[in-house]
């Protein structure tokens, strides 16, 4: 499969070999992906934002940055980014986020649907890895809060990696509806492969 077509407020999986070029395709635009990785030979090994931010010692990524697991080894690197707006320091939302911030029961969210998509891994709900949010813009503010605001995504817009171990890559199409973040209406993302 070279190809994974992602739905609003859904996941898709891909698998991506050594050396191949993952695409990380905004179909519509203004729709943030949370983006999930596991090294295919030991799924324990997860692509890490905490261990990015250890690392690398800043809270932005640019083109040529290497992209670490949570054994601190090379997963990815970034080869493209067109908006420069990428977070990894917020958890994945959540079922129980939408139950406390907005008094909402079974909303979509991109932890369930990481579950749902790895199911057959029996990986723990609660050792589901923390993701890379690819398009989202999360300004830190004077006073150190987190600020918030619309995907500049255009459709069209991709991010693209190259593999440096062969993975099981997963894209979520955040779900959240009830702030700016994806223009209050979830879209389609698309995975595609490409050769080095």
């Amino acid at each position: 499969m070279n190809e994974t077509m992602i739905e609003g407020a859904r996941a898709g999986r891909i698998d991506v070999n050594a050396g191949q070029l993952l695409h990380i395709v905004n179909v519509d635009g203004k729709q943030v992906c949370d983006f999930f990785a596991f090294n295919r030979s030991n799924i324990r090994e997860t692509l890490s934002p905490s261990h990015q931010r250890s690392v690398t010692r800043r809270m932005y990524l640019k083109p040529g940055d290497t992209l670490y697991s949570v054994l601190r080894r090379p997963i990815f690197e970034l080869i493209e980014d067109p908006t420069g707006y990428n977070d990894f320091s917020l958890p994945a939302c959540d079922a129980e986020r939408y139950r406390m911030d907005f008094s909402i029961e079974d909303h979509r969210s991109c932890r369930t649907n990481l579950e749902e998509v790895t199911r057959d891994l029996a990986i723990p709900y609660e050792y589901l890895p923390d993701p890379f949010n690819f398009f989202q813009p999360t300004p830190v503010q004077a006073d150190g809060t987190y600020g918030t605001g619309t995907s500049p995504a255009k459709p069209g817009d991709q991010i693209i990696l190259r593999a440096l171990m062969d993975v099981i890559a997963v894209g979520s199409s955040c779900p959240q509806d009830q702030i700016p973040l994806n223009n209050f209406n979830p879209s389609r993302l698309k995975l595609v492969l490409s050769d080095a």
